[in-house]
């Protein structure tokens, strides 16, 4: 950790300026979110792997807003990615004000099908480095006793989710650790805030091999740039966590009351991954992750189980029917 991040500048330097350090900023919620705070007028060092993508979103947002944008192309599942984010920081005279730790990606289909690499890259950029950048540059904002970081979770992070095993634990494990480090920074002046939002349009999900799932056409589907606003409104308000739209505020609430018998064949459904013609992929050699691979068959999509009544899936034309077998 340097000693602008702390704070402290060094006998000779030129004063360092505040920054919101933002990753994951070329494209969906990092990209509006760098939106919201180019307008309020912030500094920006924006943080992706694409070199070129970013050099065009910065100059898309400095010519708009009239703000100072940086950039630094880094692989965040590596230490070294999120050491060169410091090293950024330096380079361009900055310090880490805010930090919006975005950058993530999903996986999905049967566990057992999934590329152990992909699966490991998954854990070090979702969990690893927003852990390793928070650590970074909080004590820097509590030492200054300003800033504030805010960290990407999701409405899978409240419950298990089949079929996205890996991705909704690491998007539980942000929300617990962001929670608690609100509780231990009150009193510093330093925001501490968690944004969990619910299904969002971006390409998440057809990078993942979920985009035929029953949850990406059925559940109520937010822009970015709704998410965006309404995390940087609850952000400036101190909110310790933010849960855009009133389905997904609903949702959140009942997750507390609701066991798991119950949650995990529903979003067991909702969540499996299917072909475009609605049938669920069973699991099988040759799967790689991100979607069904050569090895999966597909499973008639019509008939499940749930509760003492019959569900049926859009493909069967009907959602329930009383009495029935399981398939």
């Amino acid at each position: 950790m340097n000693d602008r991040n702390l704070g402290v500048e060094r006998a000779g330097s030129a004063p360092s300026r505040p920054a919101v350090v933002i990753t994951g900023a070329t494209e969906g919620i990092g990209r509006a979110l760098a939106e919201e705070f180019a307008r309020a007028g912030h500094t920006l060092l924006l943080v992706a792997r694409d070199r070129e993508s970013l050099e065009r979103t910065a100059s898309e947002l400095a010519d708009a807003h009239g703000v100072e944008v940086s950039v630094t192309a880094q692989d965040l599942s590596t230490q070294a990615g999120c050491a060169g984010v410091e090293d950024a920081l330096s380079r361009d005279n900055l310090y880490a004000d805010t930090l919006i730790n975005n950058a993530g990606i999903m996986s999905s289909g049967f566990f057992q099908d999934e590329d152990p690499a992909k699966l490991a890259r998954l854990i070090d950029l979702d969990v690893r480095a927003v852990v390793d950048l928070t650590s970074r540059f909080l004590p820097g904002m509590i030492a200054r006793r300003s800033g504030g970081v805010l960290n990407i979770s999701s409405m899978v992070g409240f419950m298990p989710v089949p079929y996205q095993a890996a991705y909704a634990a690491s998007k539980a494990f942000v929300l617990s650790f962001t929670k608690a480090l609100a509780y231990e920074t009150m009193g510093t002046e330093v925001r501490v805030s968690v944004l969990a939002p619910g299904s969002v349009a971006t390409r998440l999900h057809t990078k993942a091999g979920a985009q035929n799932s029953y949850y990406a056409h059925l559940f109520p589907m937010m822009t970015p740039e709704q998410v965006a606003r309404a995390a940087y409104r609850g952000f400036r308000r101190g909110r310790s966590q933010i849960v855009p739209g009133i389905f997904n505020q609903l949702g959140a609430s009942a997750m507390r009351f609701v066991p798991d018998f119950l949650v995990l064949p529903i979003m067991g459904l909702f969540f499996r991954v299917r072909d475009a013609d609605g049938n669920a992929q069973g699991p099988g050699p040759g799967a790689t992750g991100g979607g069904p691979g050569p090895g999966h068959k597909p499973v008639a999509a019509r008939q499940i189980s749930l509760g003492g009544a019959l569900l049926r899936s859009p493909v069967g034309g009907r959602w329930w029917s009383r009495g029935g077998s399981n398939p």
